[in-house]
C-alpha cells in the first residue's frame, strides 16, 4: 500500500499523470494520491509536509507531477525496495559523495548513479540518462523527482519548512536520511521527466543554505579532485551573484576543502588571485545585473 504525495501547479501534467500511475502501478495494487495545489502558494517543503499529513499508508512516494512511469508493476518493485532493513530513501538519481563546498547532488560523474529518461517540457526529445552498476546502489543525496520512504522514517526527518521555495527540500532531506539509514538509488523503476530543473540563485543560496547547517562529514575518505573542481565551481557561481570584497571571500572559505593535494591549493589560490585582480570589471558587471533585476 502506497500513498503518493504531488504538490501541483499544473493540471495537465498532474492529470497524465495520474492516468499513467493507473495504468503503470499495478493490478489490484492499493494506493491513493494526495495532490496539493501549490501555484507558488507555499515552499515545497510545507506542501509535502502538509500531504503526508493526509496520507494513510505505511509507504510513501514524493513525485513531480512532470513525468510519467515506463516501467509496468512497478508499485510492488518499490515496496520490495523499502521494506529491506535499514533502507531510508529509495530514489531514481543520486550520489555517493558530499562534497565540503556547496553543490546539489550531482557531485562528480564517478559518484552519480542515474536511471532516468530525461527529456523538455515540449515532450520532442529525451535521451536515457544511465550510470548504475548493480541494481540498487548505496548513495548519500537522493534527486527529488521521486523521493520514496517509509512514513514511520518520515516521521524522524519530515521536510525542514525553514527551507523556502522549491530548491534543496531533496538534498536536506536525503543527507539527513542518510545519517541514519541506507539511501539507495535502483534501476528497476524507470521514468520519464519532463524539465531539467532550473539552477537559479535562488538554488544556489538554498544548496549554500544547507552545507552551513548540514556540513560534510558524510564520507569516509576524501577525493582531492572532485573537491577542488567543486569548490572552484562554487566560487564562479557565488561570484557571479555577490560582489569580491573582504567579506564575501572570508565566507567562501569557510567551504574550503582543506584535504588537498599541493597543486590543488596552488590551483584554487591562483583562482582567487584572478577574482581580486579582476574585481573592478566583475563587481561593475553584478551592481548592473542586479541593478536591472
Amino acid at each position: 500500500m502506497l500513498s503518493i504525495i504531488i504538490s501541483s501547479y499544473q493540471q495537465y501534467y498532474y492529470d497524465q499523470l495520474v492516468k499513467n500511475i493507473n495504468e503503470t502501478i499495478g493490478d489490484n495494487f492499493i494506493y491513493e494520491i494526495i495532490q496539493i495545489w501549490n501555484p507558488d502558494l507555499m515552499s515545497i517543503t510545507k506542501a509535502y509536509n502538509l500531504g503526508t499529513e493526509k496520507t494513510q499508508y505505511e509507504n510513501l512516494l514524493f513525485l513531480h507531477e512532470d513525468i510519467i512511469f515506463h516501467t509496468k508493476n512497478w508499485g510492488e518493485k518499490l515496496l520490495n525496495h523499502l521494506n529491506k532493513e535499514k533502507t531510508g530513501v529509495i530514489g531514481i538519481a543520486g550520489s555517493s559523495y558530499v562534497p565540503t563546498a556547496p553543490s546539489s547532488w550531482t557531485v562528480a560523474t564517478q559518484y552519480n548513479f542515474v536511471n532516468i529518461l530525461q527529456g523538455n517540457k515540449q515532450n520532442t526529445e529525451y535521451k536515457h540518462l544511465y550510470s548504475m552498476t548493480e541494481n540498487t546502489m548505496k548513495v548519500l543525496a537522493v534527486d527529488g523527482v521521486f523521493l520514496a520512504i517509509k512514513k514511520e522514517k518520515y516521521i524522524q526527518l519530515r521536510f525542514d519548512e525553514n527551507l523556502k521555495g522549491f530548491h534543496g527540500y531533496d538534498l536536506d532531506f536525503s543527507l539527513r536520511a542518510s545519517q541514519k539509514f541506507q539511501n539507495y538509488v535502483v534501476d528497476d523503476i524507470l521514468i520519464q521527466h519532463f524539465s531539467e530543473g532550473n539552477l537559479s540563485k535562488g538554488w544556489f543560496d538554498t544548496n549554500v543554505a544547507i552545507k552551513l547547517k548540514l556540513g560534510s562529514n558524510f564520507n569516509s575518505y576524501t577525493d582531492s579532485e572532485v573537491e577542488k573542481g567543486v569548490f572552484i565551481s562554487f566560487l564562479y557561481r557565488y561570484f557571479t551573484y555577490y560582489l569580491i570584497n573582504r567579506t564575501n571571500i572570508l565566507f567562501t572559505l569557510k567551504f574550503y576543502p582543506k584535504k588537498l593535494k599541493l597543486k590543488d591549493h596552488v590551483e584554487i589560490m591562483k583562482k582567487y588571485f584572478n577574482y581580486i585582480r579582476h574585481s573592478g570589471d566583475i563587481n561593475k558587471k553584478i551592481n548592473l545585473t542586479q541593478g536591472n533585476n
